[in-house]
């Protein structure tokens, strides 16, 4: 995937954890509620770049796994041995749950990084490291 390709997912996913937190688009922001937003958006960026990974690791076996939450299901039958119908049950945060050993221990790709370090430059700068290093 491309720089822009990340700074687009990127944005739409701070956008949407910005709404959910009724934090502005700029200007002066609580910095504790600022730094709840941001890493909730590496969070959920961190899992969307999972679950492209295995969509396309999938992709041999000729499954339409279009969206994230399907990746998830697949990852949690495959990883829990849990039948398609208890890992549907499940909501997409709990699936991302039940894999948190897995989502701990990846690797972003190399433009994902970039794009991560670039979007949470507002955080002081160890902790935006200690979000990211992990997945270098």
């Amino acid at each position: 995937m491309d720089k822009a390709t990340y700074h687009a997912r990127w944005d739409a996913l701070e956008q949407r954890q910005r709404e959910q937190s009724n934090l502005p688009e700029s200007g002066v922001e609580d910095a504790t509620a600022l730094h709840r937003m941001l890493t909730h958006t590496f969070r959920e960026f961190l899992i969307a770049a999972y679950c492209d990974h295995w969509r396309l690791a999938y992709a041999p076996a000729a499954f339409d796994l279009a969206s994230d939450r399907e990746v998830l299901i697949a990852r949690a039958v495959t990883v829990h041995g849990w039948t398609p119908g208890v890992s549907a049950s499940l909501s997409t945060q709990d699936l991302a749950l039940s894999l948190i050993h897995e989502l701990a221990r990846f690797t972003l790709p190399e433009m994902a990084v970039h794009v991560s370090y670039m979007n949470l430059q507002a955080l002081p700068a160890e902790q935006y490291r200690a979000l990211i290093e992990p997945h270098e």
